[in-house]
């Protein structure tokens, strides 16, 4: 069960952080055309783009059974290590997804944009982690060499 929510957490967080802007602006065209004002829908968007990403990932999840890269193989051989991977991409997006709301508030220009450079620098790590921790997690399922020749 920890392995289905470190995948769904790592997807949520990728993807949010890619399709920021894109899911904040169709939450706030949904908000629109169901009447609500301008302003709170401006301010509600976001939410409402976070919860259509999080409803997209459990449709996929229902209907392939799994999130990508599948279930992999609990004893395989890099198991442990893709969800380690994958966990710590979590806690990189985390920071990328979470800093840039309190950059804004730092009146001093020079540590904002210094904390600025730390998120761009913060995104390439966690993708990293990522790629290569569900790498691990597909090729866990995969069967070695001894097993392939019985």
């Amino acid at each position: 069960m920890a392995a289905r929510i470190n995948l769904f957490v790592a997807w949520y967080l990728v993807l949010q952080i890619f399709l920021n802007n894109v899911l904040a602006e169709l939450g706030t065209a949904v908000l629109n055309i169901l009447g609500m004002p301008e302003l709170l829908a401006e301010r509600l968007g976001w939410t409402v783009g976070a919860l259509f990403l999080i409803t997209v990932l459990l449709v996929v999840r229902v209907v392939f059974g799994e999130l990508p890269p599948g279930a992999g193989k609990p004893g395989g051989k890099g198991y442990k290590l893709g969800h380690a991977l994958v966990l710590g991409s979590s806690f990189f997006a985390i920071g990328v997804y979470v800093l840039p709301f309190f950059i804004h508030g730092i009146e001093n220009q020079v540590l904002s944009v210094f904390l600025a450079k730390i998120v761009v620098g913060m995104l390439y790590p966690a993708l990293g982690m990522l790629g290569f921790g569900l790498s691990f997690i597909y090729q866990s399922a995969m069967p070695t060499a001894a097993q392939s020749k019985q």
